[in-house]
């Protein structure tokens, strides 16, 4: 009997030290699956955090590049008229279907929505835009992280973005050098600066087999003056309903014959010269007519006389 008892006892034990190395093995192995557990949710977290820092960095490096090539054109007068009037131009083309999918984003009736809201508008309905052109566009009209779209396109008797033109002083014919008012005897060193002239034919595009049309002039001027200039000279001499000019190299319309504003007569080889005969060139234009619904403060108004 007492045999019996002994070797219950050490059956007892044996199988309470079995269960005790279960418990162990089992909790072991649930602290090992834990911690593969934890190791992971980490791997999983820092992988996150290198995506968004990658994603930051590279808007980061977006925004620097913007800033820096942009920086030129917000800080010159003549640069910046430049790309206002380009951007008015596309704003105005495409006005019916940018407005009233900002209206639809505003929620608040606040005339203004965020500036991603407004980034992702002109992304999907305007792709022409360039990243430079709308990160001027924004600059200019972004007010603690949101646009005002109902400034920006012209609503409430508002300029738009053609209220951040500046206006450049042009010469009048009559101030402008003329071939028949100099001397024989003309000095060099009392032009301003030394420049050097030339004399250009300026024709329109559409009458240029009419030559006696009126809007086909004559302007003689400094060879360092700008494509950009040029054309307000010509809205000044002619009277044109419209902002801008497009000039060409040669009779036709087209983006390889086009003169780009920024630069000047001679970046384009038409050089001039101090002598009394300077050189002549002949030079095409090209405008498209005002929207008069547009610019007209009457005809925007919401009250009609009856």
């Amino acid at each position: 009997m007492e045999d019996h008892d002994q070797e219950q006892q050490k059956t007892e034990i044996i199988q309470s030290r079995d269960l005790e190395t279960i418990k162990n093995e089992q909790s072991s192995i649930k602290s090992l699956i834990e911690s593969i557990l934890l190791e992971s949710t980490k791997q999983v977290d820092n992988k996150k955090a290198q995506y968004n820092k990658k994603i930051k960095t590279s808007r980061q490096k977006e925004l620097e590049y913007l800033t820096n090539v942009t920086k030129p054109i917000l800080t010159s007068p003549e640069q910046l008229n430049i790309a206002c009037e380009r951007i008015n131009s596309l704003l105005l083309n495409h006005k019916t279907i940018l407005l009233p999918a900002c209206y639809s984003l505003d929620k608040f009736n606040s005339g203004r929505v965020t500036y991603e809201q407004f980034r992702l508008v002109i992304r999907d309905l305007l792709p022409q835009m360039s990243k430079e052109d709308f990160f001027i566009l924004t600059k200019l009209f972004e007010i603690e992280n949101s646009v005002d779209y109902r400034i920006i396109f012209g609503e409430n008797f508002s300029d738009g973005i053609l209220q951040f033109i500046t206006p450049i002083s042009v010469l009048q014919p009559d101030e402008a050098i003329l071939e028949n008012k100099l001397s024989k005897s003309f000095d060099k060193t009392l032009q301003l600066n030394n420049s050097k002239y030339v004399t250009i034919y300026f024709r329109l595009i559409t009458f240029d087999s009419y030559n006696a049309y009126p809007g086909h002039i004559k302007l003689t001027v400094s060879d360092q003056t700008s494509i950009y200039v040029l054309s307000k000279m010509i809205i000044e001499e002619t009277q044109l309903a419209t902002r801008s000019v497009s000039i060409f190299r040669e009779k036709v319309c087209s983006h390889n014959t086009l003169l780009k504003p920024m630069y000047s007569l001679e970046y384009y080889d038409y050089t001039g010269t101090y002598d009394q005969i300077f050189p002549v060139y002949t030079l095409y234009y090209d405008y498209s007519s005002m929207d008069i619904y547009d610019t007209c403060p009457i005809l925007k108004c919401d009250y009609y006389m009856k």
